[in-house]
């Protein structure tokens, strides 16, 4: 019988049992696909290198920074400072908007700034309960309209209202008011923002990371589909019919899924949370693209809803991802789990990427559609008590749960290593316990 067994070859997954294998402790990790990292897969075509979505890797914990040393891939993660930029009206200003709106044509850039002023002079009332209120509290209804309501809409599928404050935290910063008259008039110089740097590999992809984690696992099952959980007998079934038993359980896949392999009944209040759960997929368009990339950004926000995508991306302007003389581009886009046509979302964000200028047409040498489901966890109202109805269920059964998307998170790549980090730690202190 496997000591441990975890649910997901991706980078939570793979950091865990690494982690547990240098503490003595077995752990098996059961991945469907054929290699490991799962969403930091990269994938080569034809000299090309496409990740799946943007996956950058900002790093402010010591642990983390000690971590990467460990695997020795500091010397190969070079440091980029950040180049952002969104595009309100065709017009482009550095990201993040708050602070730079000089950019913006005037009109928008005095709805802006009167709209923050505004705020910031009725004071800092708190108390709001949704994204609606926060936004208009404390940046002003001018940024609201014209860039954080029409962006969130577009990438949650969701209005504003409907929003918690869940997920905003360290990712939407609120700048000083000095900071936003000195962006106005293009004065502001100084970084903001959790990912105003980031590491990223000089070449070959984000899967670096993952690759390298993955040598320290001593059991990594790969191309294993996990078809069902059995929570009362502490086993796992894999397609093709093998079993996995197991003395404790890590999972990493995506909460419902999870909840859905599961063979034991489910208490009615379990499957009524299951089903309050929200998210969206994303289709990611990427191309490998003959000249020089048309934008010196790293990536540009589009919260216009006349465009399909709300993010572009050229990741071959911070690694080498491309053959010499080409680049790559990554446009995103935000579909309701089982609404929409792929294939469509794809085509409809090429020719945009073309009407944008940000694509010439012909020269894509290489075309890859991939999907992320689920990408984006819908931060509602219901969320915050059926995600705390799913935990203890799985709890009681001495289930694990790790990652953003087992967790119901909004987390970045740095969070992925902490979060296998604390699973590790969590089964070993259980163990200690009995």
């Amino acid at each position: 019988m496997s000591s441990v067994v975890v649910l997901g070859g991706g980078l939570t997954g793979l950091v865990t049992a690494e982690r547990l294998g240098r503490a003595g402790v077995r752990a098996t990790v059961l991945e469907r696909e054929v290699e490991p990292g799962g969403a930091c897969r990269s994938l080569e075509r034809d000299g090309f290198v496409f990740d799946h979505t943007g996956h950058l890797l900002h790093v402010s914990r010591t642990r983390v920074l000690s971590y990467l040393e460990e695997l020795g891939l500091l010397p190969e993660l070079a440091v980029h400072r950040r180049r952002a930029a969104v595009v309100v009206g065709g017009e482009v200003t550095p990201y993040p908007i708050q602070v730079h709106t000089h950019g913006l044509a005037p009109e928008v850039r005095r709805d802006c700034l009167l709209g923050f002023v505004r705020a910031w002079a009725g004071g800092d009332p708190g108390g709001e309960r949704t994204f609606h209120e926060w936004v208009l509290s404390r940046f002003g209804d001018g940024l609201a309209r014209h860039f954080f309501f029409p962006y969130n809409r577009k990438l949650f599928h969701a209005e504003p209202e409907e929003l918690t404050l869940d997920w905003v935290g360290r990712y939407v910063p609120r700048p000083r008011l000095e900071e936003v008259v000195d962006g106005a008039f293009g004065l502001h110089e100084r970084e903001v923002g959790y990912n105003a740097t980031f590491r990223y590999p000089e070449r070959g992809g984000i899967r670096l990371l993952p690759d390298a984690v993955a040598r320290g696992v001593g059991d990594l099952r790969l191309g294993q589909e996990v078809t069902a959980v059995h929570l009362g007998e502490r086993r796992v079934e894999v397609a093709g019919g093998g079993r996995v038993p197991y003395r404790r359980l890590v999972s990493t896949v995506p909460l419902p899924a999870m909840l859905d392999l599961v063979r034991d009944r489910l208490p009615e209040e379990v499957a009524a949370a299951r089903q309050r759960l929200r998210w969206v997929r994303v289709v990611n368009l990427a191309l490998g693209v003959e000249g020089h990339a048309p934008r010196p950004e790293h990536w540009l926000y589009f919260p216009d809803p006349a465009l399909p995508f709300y993010r572009v991306g050229f990741p071959s302007n911070h690694g080498a991802v491309a053959p010499p003389g080409c680049h790559t581009v990554s446009a995103e886009v935000s579909l309701d789990p089982g609404a929409g046509n792929v294939e469509a979302a794809a085509r409809e964000a090429e020719d945009a990427l073309i009407r944008a200028g940000l694509l010439q047409p012909g020269r894509a040498r290489v075309r890859l559609v991939t999907v992320l489901d689920p990408a984006y966890v819908v931060f509602d109202r219901a969320r915050r008590r059926a995600l705390v109805t799913i935990r203890r269920y799985l709890s009681d059964h001495r289930v694990v749960i790790a990652g953003r998307w087992a967790e119901w998170k909004y987390s970045a790549m740095e969070d992925a290593v902490v979060d296998g980090m604390r699973a590790a730690r969590a089964v070993r202190k259980v163990d200690d316990e009995r």
